[in-house]
């Protein structure tokens, strides 16, 4: 994706993408846009109810809004409606009681510190 405004503009159906798989059981993503250049990125990110994804780093920070549901991340509750915002380099481990779907954006891929590889599936 490009800030360019010669680019074109992208659009999708998000509810014509596959759900993905991701190294934690009971969270799957679904590839809004990546950016093989910076590893910029857009998803979303759905917990079921009692899914935690594993302990990660964002080198470049991380922002997501908490579309459906509520997410429990550093000791707290986001209920839906909610911003937030990781500065670069923090480390956390979010889960989700009743499930939730996120819009997360990365501008930087993460590191992930339990899953085997180290990174999800692009």
């Amino acid at each position: 994706m490009s800030d360019r405004a010669d680019s074109p503009s992208l659009y999708l159906d998000t509810a014509e993408l596959p759900w993905r798989e991701s190294p934690y059981a009971g969270v799957r993503w679904k590839k809004l846009s990546f950016d093989t250049a910076t590893g910029q990125s857009c998803v979303l990110l759905r917990f079921e109810p009692g899914a935690t994804y594993g302990s990660h780093r964002h080198p470049g920070g991380e922002e997501y809004l908490v579309l459906e549901g509520s997410l429990e991340d550093g000791g707290k509750t986001y209920g839906t409606g909610t911003y937030v915002h990781h500065p670069p380099g923090s480390v956390h481990r979010p889960e989700s009681r009743q499930g939730c779907l996120l819009f997360v954006t990365l501008p930087e891929p993460i590191e992930d510190l339990e899953s085997p590889g180290g990174r999800p599936d692009r």
